[in-house]
């Protein structure tokens, strides 16, 4: 059975430096964070100071669908209803055949030149977007070492599962900047 965890500010700011303290401790060194829009960005924002950060664009279409006024709906629904509506999410997510999302768009000029390329997300659903991020990178810098990092991966079978992860499976987190986080 899943598991709904909530991090408020505090304890995401916390989850970031255990992923950060897990990419280092396998020896991997970024020369640049590549943060995939939006909870990607929260996430690099966070680790690897002093080294270059940079952001790409590629959203799931149900991300959009998430916003305005159904937002100010769930943050108004009590907790556990709230949990339920994720679990369920999660259970008609993990009927589906993920789909490589494909990637349409520029990749950050910070790139160019790196050798150590460290891809950032806040969750790995699906894995179509970081599948997608990562062999447009790979494509694009065939010099330079890629690797994935996420928080959490939350379907049984991505198409991309990260080098590094917090949380693997059996947990849905409510991020700082969810749909349904109460203010």
């Amino acid at each position: 059975m899943k598991k709904v965890l909530t991090f408020d500010k505090l304890r995401f700011a916390a989850e970031c430096r255990r992923l950060e303290a897990a990419v280092a401790a396998s020896g991997f060194v970024p020369d640049v964070v590549l943060g995939i829009e939006s909870g990607g960005r929260y996430v690099a924002e966070l680790i690897f100071d002093g080294v270059e950060h940079c952001y790409v664009s590629l959203r799931r279409p149900g991300t959009a669908a998430k916003q305005g006024a159904l937002t100010k709906v769930l943050r108004r629904m009590p907790r556990f209803v709230n949990d339920v509506l994720r679990l369920a999410e999660s259970w008609v997510l993990s009927r589906r055949t993920p789909r490589p999302a494909g990637f349409h768009g520029c990749l950050p000029e910070g790139l160019d030149g790196k050798q150590a390329i460290l891809i950032v997300d806040d969750a790995v659903d699906s894995g179509s977007t970081m599948l997608s991020v990562r062999d447009a990178v790979a494509a694009a810098f065939p010099q330079a070492y890629v690797s994935c990092a996420a928080i959490a991966v939350t379907t049984d079978k991505p198409l991309i599962v990260p080098d590094y992860s917090l949380y693997l499976k059996n947990f849905l987190i409510r991020f700082p900047w969810s749909a349904d986080m109460k203010k």
